[in-house]
């Protein structure tokens, strides 16, 4: 099968293949290849990392184009979530066009005028992009990209897992069916991506509102079958108060001496979960490098660092001549083609399956096994609120969920009323003026943003209006006003996503930091800052000011930074289930099984496995062992009942509740007839989490909150476990 396959592929592109010294198709090439050349269908190709998904797309569209070459114009749009991945599939797509007669233009903020000015005189061939530049295409070029693409045949998506359930993502979904819009035709869509556990269940982020039908083909997750995995379990070590918040923890001193040991000699990925960890880890092991009289091989990359700097960096990576690791968060999560990878470590637990399956994705490359390292902090303190080794224990559980395959599936769709306001105004700049009739029947009945009805949407734009970032015309339509052409003016209005917005706390008058707000907060919510607990009594989202006094519970409140909370309830199933077995992994260290034995010890002595309420010395904690949805949920229930509440980790902890009062609340919570979203989200202050949400309506905040942050049944659910046990 596979040589009749391939004698469907150019001559010119098997010259190729020849010269790279390619025998035959990969299986998800060869799957590939009659799909993409009838242009019947759509096209998901999930596999790993280096698993030939390039190829898979670009062999069979490139031959399609070739044989076309009456037909003039881009023929292929490729759409990538970094400027770095484009350029590094440039170089890839020059080579694979070498004895073709098309071209590759790549085009993004650091492309030339020049070589942008010539696609622009004579567009043809294919175009690398990111959707920012499109947006921008969009708006300043729409007759350009109206004429064009009228014989665009693919839009290929790189990357496509980075994009679904994301601001960026309902963009690109927005942007490419506007393009459909103005070219009248429909153009096959092909995305590349990471493995996913169902990948039938992306076909709806791929093309939303359509009935097109969508091909999926899928390679083993062959890294994993070859995977060596270590969870080096450190103990927490209490700083001097003085120093708490401004350093990092002893055990960090610890970590990087096993880092420097380790990893000293090859190339590898240190994945971090805060730029604070990052460039403290960086400069911990650069401080070694010194002390013993040797080359500095460690340097961090993260997103607030310079062009320059990380640029540097991914070139020293790519080449590969000299043995580096990099310090890194997210920002090296994506597939910038990397030299041979000897290993991936991950300092502190994982924030998702899906994103340690992703990084683990840039190892285990060449032959080799894949090789993961864990470094977990994890103690003890003084009030024994962690002896249940939570963090040890949620690692174990996605590691495992790692080695079965399963990743978290994408983000239900959103309202994302900030990227349906970035739209309304990119199409509105790009006409002059809309009828509001038109934007809704594009964005809304037949675009990605399906969620709003014709209500809601009026209400949307009736914000825009007050706003004065459109105004209605005498014809009806609707136009930019004063402050919406603003919005324009800057670059920065083509990207859908923003850098969370930094928050200074002040205690009596006085600064004592900022932080980037992560999670909903309500007057009274208590959280960790500078090593000290602080109560919120005022919130200004205006200003950015958290007003806190001192926290003096004897307790350790929750930190502001970390994950989104999203964290699933397949994840904390699992925790339940290795607390419940008592099973200890040969793959811990001895200081890591040690912190499992006592956590599963902590967790039968309480009888946690037949009861979900512990009253211990601090006070009340419950255990839903469900994902975030449900813990946020359930929290804000207990609020409404004037039960102080607050999550922590895998579970909540009741402040000063006396048994009685909870069992009150919770027979009130059950015997209510309908539980009302959007009131148990009233006292939220910060709302304002995407981008443009600060010209969205609070009513509307709220009901995009409600529907994307809460699960009332979960809640209930648990609710009816707990009244059992009072």
């Amino acid at each position: 099968m596979s040589a009749q396959v391939l004698s469907l592929i150019d001559k010119d592109l098997r010259r190729f293949m020849f010269k790279k010294g390619w025998q035959e198709l990969k299986p998800i090439q060869n799957n590939a290849v009659k799909p993409i050349l009838e242009r019947k269908t759509d096209v998901i190709i999930s596999a790993s990392t280096a698993s030939g998904k390039t190829e898979a797309a670009f062999l069979p569209a490139l031959t399609a184009i070739a044989s076309t070459k009456e037909l003039k114009g881009i023929r292929i749009l490729y759409v990538s979530p970094l400027k770095a991945l484009i350029n590094d599939q440039n170089r890839r797509l020059e080579e694979m066009t070498e004895f073709l007669d098309v071209k590759v233009t790549p085009w993004h903020g650091d492309v030339s005028a020049s070589k942008k000015n010539k696609l622009m005189d004579e567009p043809e061939g294919v175009i690398l992009t990111t959707p920012e530049s499109l947006e921008s295409l969009l708006i300043n070029h729409v007759q350009w990209i109206k004429n064009s693409m009228q014989n665009l045949f693919y839009v290929v998506i790189d990357e496509f897992h980075a994009f679904m359930g994301t601001q960026r993502g309902y963009q690109l979904q927005s942007q490419l069916h506007r393009i459909e819009n103005l070219i009248g035709k429909r153009v096959c869509r092909i995305a590349l991506s990471a493995t996913f556990s169902n990948a039938n269940g992306v076909i709806s982020y791929l093309r939303p509102n359509s009935k097109v039908p969508c091909v999926v083909i899928t390679s083993p997750d062959s890294s994993k079958d070859k995977l060596s995995v270590q969870i080096k379990g450190y103990e927490h070590q209490e700083l001097p108060e003085e120093e708490e918040g401004k350093v990092l923890p002893y055990e960090f001193d610890e970590i990087a001496n096993d880092i420097f040991r380790l990893l000293r000699g090859s190339t590898n990925l240190v994945f971090c979960n805060s730029r604070f960890t990052t460039e403290s880890l960086a400069a911990k092991l650069e401080s070694l490098s010194k002390k013993k009289f040797v080359p500095n091989e460690f340097f961090p990359h993260h997103g607030s660092l310079s062009k320059e700097l990380r640029e540097s960096l991914e070139y020293r990576l790519q080449e590969g001549r000299w043995p580096t690791t990099a310090i890194c968060t997210a920002t090296l999560e994506l597939g910038i083609d990397i030299s041979d990878v000897a290993s991936i470590a991950q300092v502190e637990h994982p924030i998702t399956v899906a994103s340690l399956r992703q990084r683990l994705g840039r190892a285990g490359r060449r032959d080799h096994n894949a090789i993961l390292r864990v470094f977990l902090p994890e103690g003890a303190t003084s009030t024994k609120r962690t002896e249940l080794f939570e963090d040890t224990v949620l690692t174990v559980a996605m590691i495992e969920l790692l080695l079965e395959r399963w990743y978290e599936p994408p983000l239900e769709h959103e309202y994302a009323f900030s990227t349906m306001l970035q739209q309304c105004l990119s199409v509105i700049a790009s006409f002059g003026s809309v009828s509001a009739k038109a934007l809704y029947d594009l964005l809304c009945k037949t675009g990605p943003f399906n969620l709003c009805s014709v209500k809601v949407f009026m209400a949307f734009l009736k914000c825009l209006g007050e706003k004065d970032l459109i105004v209605q015309l005498n014809d009806g339509t609707l136009a930019l006003g004063l402050e919406g052409e603003k919005l324009l003016s800057v670059w920065s209005f083509y990207a859908a996503f923003d850098t969370p917005k930094e928050f200074t706390i002040e205690y009596d008058g006085h600064s004592i930091g900022t932080v980037p707000l992560t999670r909903d907060l309500m007057i009274g919510d208590t959280f960790l800052f500078a090593g000290r607990g602080w109560k919120v009594n005022f919130f200004s989202q205006e200003r950015h000011i958290i007003g806190v006094k001192p926290y003096q519970f004897d307790a350790q409140p929750l930190s502001m930074n970390g994950s989104a909370g999203h964290i699933h309830d397949t994840v904390r199933e699992r925790m339940l289930k290795i607390y419940k077995e008592g099973i200890i992994p040969p793959y811990l260290n001895k200081t890591a099984k040690e912190h499992l034995r006592l956590g599963i010890e902590f967790f039968k002595d309480r009888q946690l496995d037949k009861h979900c309420l512990y009253e211990g010395p601090t006070g009340i904690a419950l255990f839903p062992w469900r994902g975030d949805k449900v813990i946020r949920t359930i929290v804000l229930m207990l609020k409404k009942e004037a039960i102080s509440a607050t999550a922590y980790k895998s579970h909540i902890e009741l402040e000063f509740t006396p048994k009685d009062s909870l069992k009150v609340a919770v027979f009130n919570i059950l015997d209510a007839k309908d539980i009302d979203k959007i009131e148990l989200i009233k006292k939220i202050n910060n709302l304002d989490r995407d981008k443009h949400d600060n010209f969205i309506s609070m009513d509307l905040k709220r009901t995009a909150f409600a529907y994307s942050e809460l699960d009332v049944d979960g809640a209930l659910e648990f609710f009816t476990r707990l009244r059992k046990e009072l």
